[in-house]
């Protein structure tokens, strides 16, 4: 059995394309994240752009591969946007969307529902991360600190 999908959303008083910047500065979410270490992409950030990322909780460590699957800059669609990318080993993805609103825009994280894990996964979950709905748990809490991180920092 897999793991259901996660949202979280936050809206920021600053314009979609100032959220955009900020959102596609994918080396950047380093500092908004807490499981993110870092972030290398291969080839300029866009649709079909891989990129390896290094995740850490508390000592565990462990690296992702990701592919971008939408890129979709606000600045072409009166003001919404999207960016999301596909997950391996985990089989998900994860995006962040914009709305324009009165007060600036909206922006919704997700992770889409994750289909039964192989072996590896599974025993990693279990083992080093403490069980899948107890690191479902932090993940939607980390994606509340990174959203009020992005928050904070596009409202200074």
């Amino acid at each position: 059995m897999g793991q259901p999908p996660l949202e979280a959303s936050i809206e920021i008083a600053a314009p979609p394309a100032a959220v955009w910047t900020a959102v596609s500065d994918l080396r950047a979410m380093k500092d908004r994240s807490p499981e993110l270490v870092r972030t290398w992409l291969l080839g300029r950030p866009g649709l079909g752009c891989r990129g390896v990322h290094l995740n850490r909780r508390k000592v565990v460590v462990w690296p992702t591969f990701s592919r971008i699957t939408r890129w979709k800059d606000p600045a072409r669609d009166s003001g919404r946007g999207a960016l999301a990318f596909h997950v391996i080993p985990t089989d998900v993805e994860w995006s962040y969307e914009l709305q324009p609103t009165d007060g600036g825009t909206l922006v919704t994280e997700r992770r889409s529902a994750m289909p039964a894990p192989g072996p590896v996964v599974s025993a990693m979950a279990r083992f080093l991360l403490g069980g899948a709905d107890h690191h479902d748990t932090e993940l939607l809490a980390g994606m509340h600190r990174t959203l009020e991180a992005l928050k904070s920092d596009l409202e200074r």
